[in-house]
């Protein structure tokens, strides 16, 4: 007796309807351009916020160095003050003198005001110094006193001419670099700071 043995039924996947078998692959197509980039603009847009990120951290870390005079108190002092939000680490210093550069205390004060010993005068340094955020650095104070008021008289007068004038270059904790001047109270940015032929060293 011949029994006749039945044939799975293979399921090719296709519907019978032509135009709906072609949407399917076309459909599954577009879903996977999508996803791809859906994909890719997460990542962009994840990118441009680590960027913004870090461009707030940076401005809330830049400082800004203003060098300026004061006549007080009995006495004269040159200031370096950082007006920013981060620290400056001053990478080099510069003194002048009727545009000549001087190299310590003793030079300046005999460059713009007076000859032999003065009393009453005293500095900090400048070159490597770490100044905070609101930190104000008085490099020079010469202060009266009996037997220096004359002194003290020409040191205020060269000040206010501008016979004196301070140059320091300056960087963030980013490394990014500006040179303030005591004539112009906008710091100029600079790729790096590079030490001057005569720097001032107290």
């Amino acid at each position: 007796m011949d029994v006749e043995i039945e044939k799975p039924h293979v399921h090719h996947g296709k519907t019978g309807t032509p135009w709906y078998d072609l949407a399917l692959p076309i459909a599954a197509l577009f879903v996977s351009f999508v996803s791809i980039y859906i994909a890719w603009h997460h990542g962009e847009v994840m990118k441009e916020l680590v960027h913004q990120n870090e461009k707030l951290v940076e401005a809330n870390s830049l400082p800004y160095l203003q060098i300026d005079g004061s006549n007080g108190n009995g006495r004269v002092t040159l200031n370096a003050t950082n007006q920013g939000v981060g620290p400056a680490k001053i990478a080099t210093a510069e003194v002048l003198v009727d545009g000549r550069p001087v190299q310590s205390l003793q030079e300046l004060i005999h460059a713009c005001c007076a000859k032999g010993k003065v009393p009453g005068i005293s500095s900090s340094t400048l070159e490597g110094r770490m100044v905070r955020s609101g930190d104000n650095v008085p490099y020079v104070d010469f202060l009266k006193a009996p037997g220096n008021e004359q002194q003290v008289l020409a040191f205020d007068r060269a000040r206010q001419a501008k016979r004196i004038t301070t140059r320091l270059c300056y960087c963030s904790v980013f490394d990014d670099c500006w040179v303030a001047m005591s004539t112009d109270p906008t710091p100029d940015p600079v790729d790096r700071c590079v030490p001057p032929a005569r720097p001032y060293r107290e």
